[in-house]
């Protein structure tokens, strides 16, 4: 059987066929072995002819249907893409591809790095940072779109959000004590003010400073992973997961990738915490000590930099999911600490600490997701 079989494998070009073969050999020797096939293999040449008649049909129908099961089963397609500092992992579980998809998303994340990367000199954004005051320039749509969102929650929060912080971290992103020493001596006081920015008609900006710069970083995993979800979507297919940085998305998909980072497991394991798994979901990322415009309040002037707190918000939108779990972390956590349930329809859960304890708060609808 072996010989048979093997040799006339070993010959094809496609490795499908000799897999396909091995998997059936296994099978047969497992129902051999449990007695189910009484077949001798040592005098398997002195069966009668209508015994081998009789095998090797069986044998055919089975490599048949097997083949096509395999045929139809869905396989996983994976990618990685380096992206802005961190890494996009994109799974599709599909039976057939079309592998133009990845090229699909390899073009839209170009363009979304030429509009909204802040340190990439051939970008929308680094120009219009780089703009003199009153210089008017016309800014593609996802500018505008993100532009308008920011400015939402520039006034949701009172300006304790405030994306012109980035006017401060343009070079000094790691330097908690240049950082800390700009916002206590208000040198760059004049420069963070979102009203320093205006628009004209829908898409045409300028700036009344020219030290006025922006960041879309409390958005921009969300951005990156709605842009993904859209074109999957458009493809029809069903089943896909896509992580990047803070935000994670999946559909009809069974994930073992990690759900956080470690800090943020082990916050979680202390405080005897197991989730059930989401399937849209963002969380404030605190792996590293880099300053980004959510971790300074504009409002009071402090910089917020914490590695013991975990912020997570699943709804439906990853743009949501991401700017909710980074801005959150400007909060008064002296008013949170009242609440008994966080006043929103949006399930969110923050844990922090304070005096060497853990406080922990988390709206009703975050409820659903407590093993």
């Amino acid at each position: 059987l072996k010989l048979a079989i093997g040799e006339h494998a070993m010959s094809r070009k496609s490795k499908l066929f000799w897999y396909l073969l091995k998997f059936l050999n296994n099978w047969l020797s497992i129902l051999y072995l449990g007695g189910i096939i009484s077949i001798d293999f040592n005098n398997f040449f002195l069966i009668n002819l209508t015994y081998k008649f009789m095998f090797r049909l069986f044998l055919t129908l089975t490599i048949f249907l097997n083949f096509s099961l395999f045929s139809f089963s869905n396989e996983d397609y994976s990618k990685d893409y380096n992206l802005l500092g961190n890494k996009l992992k994109i799974i599709i579980k599909t039976t057939n591809l079309d592998k133009k998809v990845f090229k699909r998303i390899k073009k839209t994340l170009k363009n979304i790095e030429l509009i909204i990367d802040p340190y990439n000199s051939s970008s929308f954004l680094y120009r219009f940072n780089a703009l003199e005051k009153n210089t008017e320039i016309s800014a593609p749509d996802l500018f505008v779109d993100t532009f308008n969102l920011m400015r939402n929650y520039n006034k949701i929060t009172q300006n304790s959000f405030n994306p012109t912080a980035f006017s401060i971290l343009t070079n000094n992103s790691s330097d908690l004590k240049k950082i800390k020493f700009y916002l206590d001596t208000g040198l760059y006081d004049k420069c963070l003010n979102i009203s320093n920015i205006t628009t004209k008609i829908r898409n045409v900006f300028s700036k009344k400073l020219s030290c006025t710069k922006i960041s879309f970083d409390s958005a921009i995993h969300g951005i990156i992973v709605e842009n993904i979800k859209y074109i999957l979507e458009r493809e029809n297919l069903e089943s896909f997961y896509i992580s990047f940085g803070n935000t994670i998305y999946y559909k009809n998909f069974e994930s073992n990738m990690p759900s956080y980072n470690p800090r943020i497991q082990e916050i979680l394991d202390i405080n005897q915490i197991s989730l059930k798994k989401f399937s849209s979901y963002s969380y404030l990322d605190i792996a590293d000590k880099k300053v980004r415009t959510f971790n300074i309040n504009s409002a009071s002037r402090k910089l917020v930099v914490k590695d013991d707190i975990v912020i997570i918000v699943s709804s439906d939108s990853p743009v949501n999911n991401s700017i909710l779990s980074n801005t959150l972390n400007l909060l008064d956590f002296d008013t949170i600490k009242k609440l008994k349930f966080i006043n929103s329809e949006i399930p969110i859960l923050i844990i922090y600490k304070e005096n060497d304890f853990y406080i922990r708060r988390y709206s009703k609808s975050f409820q659903q997701y407590f093993n």
